[in-house]
This record gives C-alpha cells, sequence and structure tokens, in this order.
C-alpha cells in the first residue's frame, strides 16, 4: 500500500500541546460542519460556535476562511487514510494473498473467489453508509467544493490519486490486465455506489446489484492466460 496522502497544513502552526489540541478543535468543528450544512457552511463565526471557541481563537490560526477550509480537508483525508481506506484495503490484500495471490483466469475457484471479493467490496461500502456515512457525505462535499476551489481541486486530485493508486497496486496482485484502467473503474463505480447510497436511507442500498457490477469488472478483466 501507499505510504499516504503527502499533504500539509496552511493555518498558522502550534507550538505548544494545549495550541495544538485547540487547533484540531477548531478542523474538527469545521468537518462537522461540513457534514451537515456543506463545504459553503464554515464559516469563522459557525466553526467557533461549533467548536465553542472565540471568534478570535479561529482568526487566529486561519488567516482567511480558504485556509480552514483547505485545512479541514487535510484533516478529512487524515482521518480517512487512517479510519477507512487503509484498513479495508489491508482486509482485500489479505484475503488475496490468503487465496494464493492472483486469481486463476476461468473455474469454478475463478468464480468463488471473485464473488467473495466483490462480497467484501459491497460490504466495505454497506458499512461506510450505516457507521461512517458522515465520511461519505464529506468526502462528497469536498469533491464538489473542488470543482469551484481550485486550491481543493488540486487536494482531491490527489487524494482521489491516492485511493486509485492502491486499488492499482491490489489488482497487479491479481494479475488483473490493465491494472490501471481498472483501478480507476472500480473506483469511479465504487464512488458512483456510495452517492446512490446516500440518496436512500442505508437499508435500501440495493446490494445485490452493486455486487453484480464489482463482479462484472472483475470478470472483464482477469488476465486470460
Amino acid at each position: 500500500m501507499s505510504d499516504g496522502v503527502n499533504v500539509s497544513y496552511q493555518g498558522r502552526k502550534a507550538s505548544r500541546t494545549r495550541s495544538e489540541q485547540r487547533r484540531k478543535a477548531i478542523l474538527e468543528a469545521a468537518l462537522r460542519l461540513v457534514v451537515k450544512e456543506g463545504v459553503r457552511g464554515v464559516r469563522h463565526r459557525a466553526v467557533a460556535k461549533e467548536a465553542e471557541v472565540p471568534l478570535s481563537a479561529t482568526t487566529y490560526y486561519f488567516k482567511d476562511i480558504s485556509d480552514l477550509i483547505t485545512d479541514t480537508f487535510t484533516l478529512f483525508a487524515e482521518k480517512a487514510m487512517s479510519d477507512v481506506v487503509t484498513p479495508i484495503y489491508t482486509e482485500v490484500e489479505a484475503f488475496i494473498q490468503a487465496n494464493g495471490g492472483k486469481v486463476p483466469d476461468a473455474g469454478p475457484i475463478r468464480n468463488q473467489l471473485v464473488e467473495a471479493l466483490a462480497t467484501l467490496l459491497v460490504a466495505f461500502i454497506q458499512h461506510e453508509l450505516t457507521d461512517k456515512r458522515d465520511h461519505l457525505l464529506a468526502e462528497q462535499a469536498f469533491m464538489h467544493e473542488s470543482l469551484r476551489d481550485p486550491r481543493l481541486r488540486d487536494m482531491a486530485q490527489h487524494y482521489y490519486g491516492y485511493l486509485v493508486n492502491d486499488m492499482h497496486l491490489l489488482c497487479e496482485k491479481m494479475g488483473i490486465d490493465e491494472p490501471d484502467i481498472v483501478a480507476e473503474l472500480l473506483m469511479a463505480t465504487i464512488f458512483r455506489l456510495e452517492q446512490e447510497g446516500l440518496q436512500c436511507p442505508a437499508e435500501e442500498f440495493d446490494a445485490d446489484r452493486a455486487k453484480r457490477m464489482l463482479k462484472r469488472i472483475f470478470h472483464t478483466f482477469l488476465v486470460q492466460v
């Protein structure tokens, strides 16, 4: 797996532990506002109220709203990698290795492995829709806002590139033909399924349809030996 998203914070650096705790509390509050109201809900006064700190504290650490939003995206990316993305990739990689690495090009064993892998990915999406819904809402909000904000656009591209790169590595381990293309297709499909899942109650998510889509991608691009 990749080492992580290499991004840096833009706002004023904290020199003491207590100061860093307050700075992080401000960013956590801004992230909660992103979930509730979208990126456009992040304003100095609103964040100060949410974080229960003086307005002067937010303007001290973040000279303008752009720095505050950018650093909130940075915090989101770090949390996403450690709490959501790395665990699922680690689980999928362990699954692939436990089943001999590359998937056979044909036969019942291949079908069973593809079925199990698709089931694993769909279970991950369902877990996000039920237990990590705030993560998905924040992700969608940042991606949407990146269409307007050049600074967020760079970060969004870097974040998405990290996701695709790790999927690329997994596809290579499976012996999938054109792993770079398949990684892009898989991530685009997963993003679309997550978006659809957010538009309805979690229990209405069509897991069977999602599994069929992922299985079709795997079967289409597995190497024919």
